[in-house]
């Protein structure tokens, strides 16, 4: 399989592992010798996946590394982003102290960071800590304050291109905070408001994100509609999470989907449904930073359903494994906060069980939600996809400025050239009178046969081009090596790749086609040999190209 996987670049790899949501690649990739951004990177995809497959420590690990890194090589912002990661991994490992001191530690390291988007969002996700602590009105303070800076960026107008896709997305993520605060104010009016306005940000500016729009906003509306006690209109939301997390990665969803379920089932007295969803999370158990416990609620209801169906022998271990769990946690400042909401009758007869063991019943650790990774992932994510998507574009306007302006006098379309220099400025620095014969004679031909289309043959080589100038294998290397300054497959890969880009600008239904046949029209053996070569003339992907033009197009 690692010999599958060599032919990939760094930057594929890392694509590949965020799409499939998988440490696979990642860990392969750890392999090679990686620049210092590539390996900050590296840890940042790593802690993430660790943590959806519920690897802490792991995750803690690569966090850590990459704090240490960030701060020797002075990133500020990918130090604020480890920090952060940090203090959440000891909230979900219920380290609270811990959690506590990392995140205080991280708050002058924001105040520091530099006016903008960035520190906008970091803002957001330090005012997560005044959630967790259930501080939700200073929660929603901070928030509104932080989207009225965003909007103030926005309305100024001077962001284009993927930088006001970021300010967007970050957009979203604040008002999501804010509809998820109101939320737990049982303030569902304003809830229900600010979600509809991050919904319509999401479906206007970013269509097909399933990440964001079709996981993170049912979710939410999921777990308002459970608290409105709506709960037809819960179920649906739930049940889409959860075969979204059947076909992806999503398992921290999916999880807290089937606890959500369980409630809003047991609610309806949908029992042995209600006991199904409550096993499964119990499980397949995710570690949540969250002001509820959802491992607690799962006991909770897996209890209440087995007792109401008449489960006994179940009934009895659940309220076992709760009242342990419970009297291990010992909060009872939490202990009744989903029941505030959904004002269950049958919390009172499970609390009047669990004092005949003269244990106290704290019934919930934390407050039931489902917005707090979810909008940290985001975080994490916009931040790497706008950074990668802010290079991918500049390199490609660099490439394509390079093609605009490397045209010789003659008409011809010229190769890139190694060290940013023009192949017509190479020739012109030698006059034609200090040029034998015989080479002037090879570069106007070699002119000619750039204008022409003769290199998409897929049996051309140095030999065959050699024939087709009338000189040698041994002449036309070294012409090449010398005016071209690159060998002489690398000389005819670039003229295929800008024969291949130059037909895809101007015939857009090349647009659609698949790389392989784009790999096939251009000349190339194979599509891995087409994509190692484009991505070494014009430092991007073919899909990374193709996704550009589509976007220049609309």
């Amino acid at each position: 399989m690692a010999d599958t996987l060599a032919k990939y670049s760094n930057e594929e790899l890392l694509d590949k592992a965020f799409y499939t949501h998988s440490t696979f690649y990642l860990e392969y990739l750890e392999k090679r010798k990686l620049s210092v951004d590539e390996t900050k990177l590296l840890y940042q995809d790593l802690g993430r996946l660790l943590i959806s497959e519920g690897k802490l420590d792991s995750a803690l690990i690569y966090y850590t590394k990459l704090d240490s890194l960030s701060a020797k090589t002075a990133d500020l912002t990918n130090q604020v982003v480890a920090k952060l990661s940090i203090g959440e991994l000891h909230y979900r490992k219920k380290e609270y102290k811990k959690s506590q001191a990392v995140f205080e530690a991280a708050q002058p390291l924001i105040e520091e960071l530099p006016e903008g988007i960035n520190k906008i969002l970091s803002k957001a996700e330090y005012s997560y800590f005044y959630y967790l602590s259930g501080k939700f009105d200073l929660f929603i303070e901070q928030n509104l304050k932080n989207l009225e800076e965003i909007e103030k960026i926005e309305d100024s107008k001077k962001l284009v291109g993927t930088d006001l896709d970021f300010l967007w997305m970050g957009k979203s993520v604040l008002i999501n905070f804010i509809a998820h605060g109101y939320t737990m104010k049982e303030d569902f009016t304003s809830a229900e408001k600010y979600l509809n306005e991050s919904k319509a940000i999401i479906e206007k500016h970013f269509p097909n994100d399933m990440y964001s729009s079709s996981v993170m906003r049912k979710v939410a509306f999921g777990q308002l509609y459970l608290f409105k006690k709506e709960y037809d209109k819960t179920i649906p939301y739930l049940q889409d999470v959860i075969n979204l997390g059947d076909s992806h990665n999503f398992k921290e969803y999916q999880y807290k989907a089937r606890i959500f379920l369980a409630i809003a089932n047991y609610q309806k007295g949908n029992y042995s449904e209600s006991l199904k969803q409550a096993e499964t999370a119990i499980h397949s158990k995710v570690a949540i930073a969250d002001y509820i416990d959802f491992e607690m609620e799962a006991l909770r209801y897996a209890y209440l359903s087995s007792k109401a169906i008449g489960a006994t022998e179940k009934a009895m271990e659940y309220s076992r494994l709760f009242i342990e769990q419970d009297a291990a946690m010992n909060d009872n400042r939490k202990s009744n906060f989903v029941n505030s909401f959904i004002n269950n009758l049958e919390v009172s007869k499970l609390e009047e069980d669990i004092k005949s063991t003269n244990n106290s019943n704290n019934l919930l650790r934390y407050g039931l939600t489902s917005f707090a990774i979810l909008t940290i992932g985001l975080i994490l994510f916009s931040f790497y996809q706008v950074t990668e998507n802010k290079a991918i574009r500049a390199r490609i306007e660099e490439y394509m400025d390079q093609m605009e302006n490397e045209v010789s006098s003659e008409g011809a379309v010229v190769v890139p050239l190694k060290k940013e220099r023009h192949v017509n400025e190479r020739t012109a620095s030698i006059p034609k009178e200090e040029m034998d014969e015989k080479t002037s004679r090879i570069l106007d031909k070699l002119m000619e046969f750039e204008q022409s289309d003769l290199f998409v043959d897929s049996r051309m080589s140095l030999s065959y081009l050699a024939s087709y100038l009338g000189t040698n294998t041994i002449t036309l290397s070294k012409i090449i090596n010398t005016f071209k300054e690159m060998n002489f497959n690398d000389y005819i890969n670039g003229l295929r790749i800008r024969y291949i880009i130059d037909r895809i600008k101007n015939e857009p239904q090349f647009e659609q086609y698949k790389i392989s046949y784009l790999a096939e029209v251009s000349g190339f053996s194979s599509h891995s040999i087409f994509s190692k070569a484009f991505k070494k003339s014009t430092g991007v992907t073919p899909s990374q190209f193709l996704d550009y033009l589509k976007e220049e197009g609309s």
